[in-house]
């Protein structure tokens, strides 16, 4: 339980109307007594559910006000200073702690406050940085490095060996080992029933706060810029490198050796098959550039 204030106190923001005690947040479609919620955008239909609602604390944007009685905030961006409040105030406190099922290969190295799950596998020589959250049946290769605060949901694989062969002159693939590693920012967050395979000879390189979805396929030798956001079920194909900010829609497929600039949009399903310069959208199989 928290005040209405104490939240406003936290997001640096002018509290509008009664300083109510808040128990849980909720959506605005569902709204309860003594709850916070969010409108990132105006809508009529919202609108009536904050009048009809008094009892609640509501992020809203500036075309609310005047118009609800409830206690509100007002916000350029709701729904991000609704994220940060839940996870100040509400989120669940994690227990650190390594479970009893986990297997653990020599030389592994943890730092401070790490919660590694039930049935997990951790190699030899890795390392995993301060408060960083590794969930269920995780497989960590040999060498692979996670930074401080990151969070691998259950069932991905981080380290193995990628995709890669050469056929000799009787066409039969010989396989060309990864010697590589998986090195990982920062605060970066891999879903469930990912895979990020190593590099060949030079590592795979994933940057701070890049937030991965589940069912996504990162390749060897793969770079990826800080802050971009990779959706489900996207697949980067080996040696790609992805700029910083950009955002990969869900299903899309990026050619190996393909670079992409900073502030890309991948859109739903595209097939990039040649580089895009920074701060362009591309569409489309094969993908072009539409703005």
């Amino acid at each position: 339980m928290v005040r209405a204030s104490k939240i406003a106190q936290f997001l640096n923001k002018e509290l509008k109307g009664p300083d109510i005690e808040i128990v849980k947040p909720c959506s605005v479609k569902d709204l309860q007594p003594k709850c916070i919620t969010f409108a990132k955008n105006f809508s009529d239909d919202i609108l009536e559910c904050l009048v009809r609602n008094e009892e609640c604390l509501a992020l809203v944007t500036t075309e609310y006000e005047g118009k609800i009685n409830c206690a509100h905030i007002v916000s350029d961006n709701p729904r991000l200073d609704f994220a940060r409040t839940i996870a100040h105030f509400f989120q669940p406190a994690i227990k650190a702690g390594i479970a009893k099922t986990a297997i653990l290969g020599d030389n592994v190295k943890i730092g401070e406050g790490v919660t590694i799950g039930e049935y997990c596998v951790i190699g030899n020589n890795v390392s995993i940085g301060n408060g960083t959250v590794i969930r269920n049946h995780v497989v960590i290769y040999d060498g692979t490095v996670i930074g401080n605060d990151c969070l691998i949901r259950s069932s991905t694989i981080i380290g193995e060996e990628g995709f890669g062969f050469e056929r000799d002159k009787d066409q039969v693939p010989i396989r060309l080992p990864h010697l590589g590693r998986v090195v990982i920012g920062n605060n970066v967050e891999i879903g469930a029933l990912s895979t990020v395979a190593r590099g060949t000879l030079d590592d795979t390189w994933i940057g701070d706060n890049v937030k991965i979805d589940d069912h996504v396929h990162i390749a060897h030798n793969v770079h990826v810029g800080k802050n971009t956001i990779i959706t489900a079920c996207s697949e980067v194909s080996g040696s790609t490198s992805i700029g910083a900010n950009s955002w990969l829609a869900p299903n899309c497929s990026i050619m190996n050796g393909i670079s992409l600039g900073e502030n890309v949009f991948v859109g739903l399903g595209a097939v990039v098959t040649k580089p895009v310069e920074s701060g362009r959208v591309v569409v489309g199989n094969p993908a072009r550039v539409l703005r």
